[in-house]
Parts: structure tokens; C-alpha cells; sequence
């Protein structure tokens, strides 16, 4: 009894930190800016097909290419970013602030104060992937209305609602090393260059064959379904970003742990 009573309280903590990061996310606009940004990606996509099908009339606007479109773009490039900037900042400030003593001063441990970053990193990742897949969605049915939309069913776009909410838990997945980097660091500029750095390759192995062995590659082809000409099998790719996000979550809780709240 004892325990699910202490099971119950750690969940209530949990969800209370939740509330607590929305509410500073809220207060600061940046959950406003990263819905804002997000939107970006979605839009060029489907501008960049409309103007090929106005140059060419050969050329079809396609749900499925869209999609297809901007999962690469999101993944490999745009996403990465703008979800490192976020946790960076969400953990960086804590430091910054010294916000830290404040809240330890109420019963919340260490293991569920990260935990709960954790998590809410994870919510707003998939919320992020969401309204991409759905502004996606709102333009083509938009755009079918003035010219032909080729591949725009209900099993169509919940296939690809399946993709995007996937790819949003293997990019989760590759956070982690970043989210060590920051709590390493105590503030936003290390994780940074780190993540600038891997979308830099990212861009370079997209073609490679040997992509599927680079963890933040590896995860887009697997949201996509395409291992084709890849020397990496699924499997492996998996494994990779496996060990990796476990990696990058106890390095930075014992990290976290050892750190001394001043």
C-alpha cells in the first residue's frame, strides 16, 4: 500500500511539472514561437510544389510526396534544431535562473524533476509533428479545390499521420545526447553547436548509403520506410538509436544527480 501510495505521489509531482513547464513555456512565448516555426517547414513544402506545378503542367501535386517532403525536411534538418533550442533552453535557464534550490525545496526528487523535461520534451516533439502533418493536410484539401491533388484519401493521410507521430518518437529518441550536453554544460550554447554540427552531416549522408549507421539519418529512414541502397539493416539502425537514447538519459540523470543545487 505503501508503495502505490508513493507511485501516486511521484505521478502527481510529475504531472504538476508538466503543468509548470507549460505555463513557463506560456509566459515566455516560446511554445507560441516553436508552433510558429514549425509551420514553416509545412508551408515551403507545399509552395515549392505548387510553383513546379504551375511551371510544369506535367508535374501533379501529390499528398504523398508532400508528406514525404517534409518528414526529410523536418528530420534531418528544421526539427533537430528547434527541439534542441527548446530543452536547451527549458534546462539551461533553471541554472541561469537559480530555480533550481526553489524547487527542491518542495518534496521533488531529482530522478523525477528530469523526467519530468523528459516527458514534456517528448509531448511537445509530438505536438510539433502533429501540426505539421495537419497543416500539410489543410493546404493540399486547400489547394484540391483549384487544381488536382493526386493520393488525397482518409487512409492516406492517416498513414502519414502514423509516419510523423513515429518519426516524432525517434526524434525524441536522438535527443538525449544533447540534453546531457546541456545539463554538462549548465547553459544552451554547447548543445547548440553540437546539434548545428549533426544536421550539417545529416544534409551530407542524406544520399549515403551508409546513413543508416549515423543515428539522426537513420532515424528519418526509418520513419519513412525506405532502406533501399542502404548498406544498414533496419535492425541495426534501431539498435543504434536504442542504446544511444539510453545512454543519453542515464548520463544525464546521473549527471543531474551529481550536480550540487546552489
Amino acid at each position: 500500500m505503501k508503495n502505490i501510495l508513493n507511485e501516486l505521489r511521484e505521478v502527481k509531482e510529475l504531472l504538476r511539472l508538466l503543468q509548470c513547464e507549460y505555463m513557463k513555456l506560456k509566459r515566455s512565448k516560446f511554445l507560441f514561437i516553436g508552433i510558429l516555426g514549425t509551420l514553416i517547414v509545412p508551408l515551403f513544402v507545399f509552395v515549392k510544389a505548387a510553383v513546379n506545378c504551375f511551371v510544369s503542367s506535367e508535374i501533379t501535386i501529390s499528398l504523398f510526396s508532400l508528406y514525404d517532403d517534409g518528414l526529410m525536411f523536418l528530420m534531418l534538418l528544421f526539427a533537430p534544431l528547434v527541439l534542441t533550442i527548446i530543452h536547451a533552453w527549458i534546462i539551461s535557464r533553471e541554472y541561469t535562473d537559480g530555480t533550481l534550490k526553489n524547487i527542491f525545496v518542495v518534496p521533488v526528487s531529482k530522478t523525477t524533476f528530469l523526467w519530468g523535461k523528459l516527458l514534456f520534451l517528448a509531448i511537445i516533439t509530438l505536438l510539433f509533428m502533429f501540426i505539421s502533418w495537419l497543416e500539410i493536410l489543410v493546404l493540399t484539401f486547400f489547394c484540391s479545390c483549384f487544381i488536382p491533388v493526386t493520393e488525397l484519401t482518409v487512409p492516406s493521410a492517416l498513414f502519414f499521420l502514423i509516419k510523423m507521430l513515429y518519426g516524432g518518437i525517434l526524434l525524441c529518441a536522438t535527443q538525449t545526447p544533447f540534453i546531457y550536453l546541456t545539463i554538462r554544460a549548465k547553459g544552451f550554447v554547447a548543445p547548440l553547436i553540437a546539434i548545428t554540427a549533426v544536421s550539417l552531416i545529416n544534409v551530407v549522408l542524406s544520399n549515403s548509403p551508409i546513413a543508416g549507421f549515423y543515428p539522426w539519418s537513420a532515424s528519418y529512414f526509418l520513419a519513412i520506410g525506405r532502406f533501399y541502397g542502404q548498406s544498414c539493416p533496419k535492425e541495426v539502425s534501431i539498435s543504434i538509436i536504442l542504446i544511444m537514447c539510453l545512454l543519453g538519459i542515464t548520463a544525464s540523470l546521473l549527471r543531474f544527480r551529481k550536480d550540487e543545487v546552489k
